[in-house]
């Protein structure tokens, strides 16, 4: 039998706003008041997110500034993903129900439903095998880990999770257009690998299709890709009003970085 979710696709955000939208969810997700919930959207203006535990230390604050890009801090870990010509998803979900509680395996079967999609779009993509290391990459796109989408060994999806008790609130971006450049202006002096090198890590939708990729299209594909690989029956819907009170309460908790 089909398990019942939630489908929210909320449009563009603003950074704080888009943080404090997924932890309402999740919140009210954990609390029993809603069914798990796939949500989808975008960033407006461009952001910078970091991890939780991300420190600050190496970020260009001065370039940021003047690239129009506003840093934000997520409730998920993970390192620093650029908010440019990407699709964000977010996945409000108890373990239980096929979802093993371990940390890789829950990573990988709920990536099933993004292995689907790309496989719907023509694309034969892997799960990453990197092994965290340390020192940690300031960018989160210089690392394929278990929980990351890549095609060629090159990466254009990076995930991250946090754990509320049993419920899991895990983030994804999926790059759809090139930010290479950018990503070498922001971290080719933090990175340990040059910027061509950093590069050659890295790809998106639309070089690998080999042409202009609408976020529409994505965005179809991730619900139809999540419900046949995880057997979902997704109920269109939009945020409650008990949701959007409890996210502008949470606001301000996200426009602060410290």
């Amino acid at each position: 039998m089909a398990q019942r979710w939630r489908l929210i696709d909320s449009g563009p955000g603003e950074p704080s706003w888009n943080m404090a939208v997924d932890e309402a969810l999740v919140t009210r997700h954990a609390r029993g008041e809603s069914p798990p919930v796939l949500r989808l959207y975008t960033w407006s203006p461009p952001a910078l997110s970091l991890g939780y535990f991300q420190k600050t230390a190496g970020i260009r604050f001065d370039l940021l500034d003047n690239l129009g890009i506003v840093p934000v801090r997520r409730s998920t870990g993970g390192r620093a993903v650029l908010h440019y010509g990407d699709l964000t998803y977010s996945l409000a979900v108890s373990l239980g129900q096929g979802i093993p509680h371990g940390l890789v395996d829950s990573f990988r079967y709920l990536c099933q439903g993004l292995l689907e999609t790309f496989a719907s779009l023509g694309i034969e993509a892997r799960l990453g095998s990197d092994r965290l290391r340390q020192p940690f990459p300031a960018a989160c796109f210089a690392l394929a880990t278990p929980g990351d989408i890549t095609w060629r060994g090159r990466k254009f999806v990076g995930s991250a999770q946090k754990r509320f008790d049993t419920t899991i609130l895990q983030h994804g971006s999926i790059l759809v257009r090139s930010q290479g450049e950018i990503l070498c202006k922001l971290f080719s002096d933090t990175e340990r690998v040059k910027p061509q090198a950093l590069l050659e890590k890295i790809t998106c939708l639309e070089e690998i299709l080999g042409r202009q990729v609408a976020l529409e299209e994505v965005a179809a594909a991730l619900t139809r890709g999540f419900k046949n690989a995880l057997n979902i029956d997704f109920q269109p819907d939009r945020l409650t009003g008990k949701e959007e009170n409890l996210a502008t309460s949470l606001v301000g908790k996200y426009a602060r970085l410290v």
